[in-house]
């Protein structure tokens, strides 16, 4: 009897926690590209300078804190890497949007 009991109880524990992953199961960001921007460009000699901005827009469909760090945007031409510039360490809340 007992048995049965304690099988009973994990099994309840098992669909528990499978209902529960599938409705709070977390959600990817959606990052999105807001506007591009290039406030000074020059070619000289051969060589061409810029000044590039790129602001980005992150939301958090999730209910809890989303943390992204290690991140960077890598400015590529021609398969050489000509930029890069690193994103800092960032907790988003729970159903929020940063702008960077």
């Amino acid at each position: 009897m007992a048995s049965c009991i304690l099988a009973t109880l994990f099994l309840l524990f098992l669909v528990a926690g499978a209902v529960s992953f599938v409705l709070f199961k977390p959600k990817d960001p959606k990052i999105a590209v807001t506007a591009v921007q290039f406030p000074k460009f020059s070619v000289s000699n051969g060589t061409f300078n810029l000044t590039f901005f790129q602001f980005v827009s992150v939301p958090n469909p999730n209910r809890d804190s989303f943390t992204h760090y290690n991140s960077s945007l890598q400015l590529v031409y021609s398969g050489s890497q000509v930029g890069i510039v690193a994103i800092p360490i960032g907790e988003i809340g729970g159903g929020r949007t940063q702008r960077m």
